[in-house]
């Protein structure tokens, strides 16, 4: 215990340990100087841990100080009684009771091993953070021990020596079918569900020989079959299913015997996962680069709605006009562009939208209109040198003034209600207007 300022005359100390007092002896030593107060407990072991109290006191004052010591130990070994099961001719299931103490450490794993009754050595059959364990590749003529060891940051544990004798000719095992694995559904789209699973319980006495997996329409009674797969897979995604539907999933087991009782999900609705994305965040940012150019910036969208971006689309409005024009649309990467062909003077809105794989984002929009302005010291040279720089990407807005004569376009029989016009011109502004009667009017 240092203390803040060097003592005139050594103080009075008192060591206590969960509020007794501490005599010394070969074990413990205690020091007090001018300058600090020490205590050494030799051969540390867990019961020495606790709360310690320092008290020290002159003519002037008391003052107390307490230390919670700790220490770090290997855990001790685990315990029984141990259960076993055989769950094939070759596969032993094995639980055990965890350690009494974990040392002050986490337990980080316990290691099982096997010794085949005659021999010396003990080989590691694997390792568990739980407290069972499946072993596998057993002989069916030879017997075993097994032992556990707890391991943690510190080292090993003694291990914990299963008494018993196991051999897999003594056991008695009937084959059946297989139990159902415990299935759930791990993720959505518009147009794939992706399911995994546990394999079962009970495996019928023998190996699994694989997994399959079938689907259902809601609205029909019929399974289909998707896919069979090998006992070692524990997830699958089934694709190219009907956008909007509702489906069942189930998976059965399979091994020499037959196929158990199928696992089922509950109904899937595709589409209540996906949902267009939430519009690009805020704020947008709009500076001018040149009497007729400005650039533009945003954020990604706080969510994808369930379905990967695709990208942007950005939309630009005259602020004395009412039809919006998509100048065009931007890969996920872009979140900056240069939108040019402006006119110098005039105001813009700007709209820019998100889209996944089910439509588009509501837009992130500038509220007030943006004035097109020549920025201060611009010159064309240095408009140019930035240009041959890392300028984002960029799109040209570029509109026609409306004609100040009309055009005749058509002329309709009086019973007709609607017209298409099929040849327009991309970003251009268009006004129609409609005559009754008007049989002289374009002689």
């Amino acid at each position: 215990v240092p203390f803040k300022t060097s003592m005139a005359k050594k103080p009075s100390v008192m060591w206590m340990y969960k509020s007794t007092e501490i005599k010394t002896s070969e074990k413990i030593i205690t020091t007090i100087t001018k300058k600090y107060a020490t205590i050494t407990i030799k051969h540390v072991e867990s019961l020495d841990c606790g709360i310690y109290t320092c008290k020290l006191h002159n003519s002037v004052s008391e003052i107390s100080v307490d230390f919670n010591l700790s220490m770090n130990d290997k855990p001790s070994p685990p315990r029984g009684p141990a259960q076993v099961s055989w769950k094939t001719e070759d596969t032993l299931g094995l639980q055990w009771i965890a350690s009494e103490t974990d040392g002050g450490a986490k337990i980080e794993e316990y290691i099982v091993e096997r010794r085949e009754v005659g021999k010396k050595s003990w080989k590691q059959v694997g390792s568990s953070s739980q407290l069972s364990i499946e072993i596998v590749g057993l002989k069916k003529d030879s017997s075993y021990n097994f032992r556990v060891i707890a391991r943690n940051a510190v080292g090993c544990s003694e291990p914990f020596i299963i008494e018993e004798t196991f051999t897999a000719a003594k056991a008695e095992i009937k084959k059946s079918l297989p139990g159902a694995p415990s299935v759930s559904v791990n993720d959505v789209t518009s147009r794939s569900v992706t399911i995994q699973w546990n394999p079962p319980s009970n495996t019928g006495g023998v190996h699994l020989l694989g997994y399959i997996i079938e689907k259902r329409i809601s609205t029909s009674q019929t399974w289909e079959r998707v896919e069979t797969v090998e006992s070692s897979v524990r997830i699958f995604t089934i694709e190219n299913l009907k956008e909007k539907s509702e489906f069942f999933f189930r998976v059965s087991a399979e091994n020499e015997v037959g196929i158990g009782e199928a696992s089922t999900t509950d109904k899937v609705s595709l589409q209540t996962h996906a949902r267009p994305p939430s519009p690009p965040t805020a704020p947008l940012e709009i500076v001018p680069v040149g009497p007729h150019a400005l650039t533009v910036e945003w954020g990604a969208p706080e969510s994808d709605g369930g379905a990967p971006l695709e990208g942007y689309k950005i939309a630009v409005r005259d602020a004395k006009r009412q039809m919006w024009m998509e100048v065009g649309r931007v890969t996920t990467e872009v979140q900056k562009l240069k939108v040019q062909d402006l006119v110098e003077g005039s105001e813009y809105f700007i709209r820019i939208f998100a889209k996944n794989e089910v439509g588009f984002s509501d837009p992130l929009e500038n509220e007030e209109p943006f004035k097109v302005v020549r920025p201060p010291n611009y010159t064309e040279e240095e408009e140019q040198k930035r240009s041959k720089g890392d300028d984002p990407p960029s799109l040209s807005f570029s509109t026609t003034e409306t004609l100040s004569s009309w055009m005749r376009e058509a002329n309709m029989d009086a019973d007709i209600q609607c017209y298409t016009k099929s040849s327009v011109l991309r970003r251009d502004e268009y006004f129609f207007r409609i005559w009754y009667y008007a049989s002289k009017l374009f002689k």
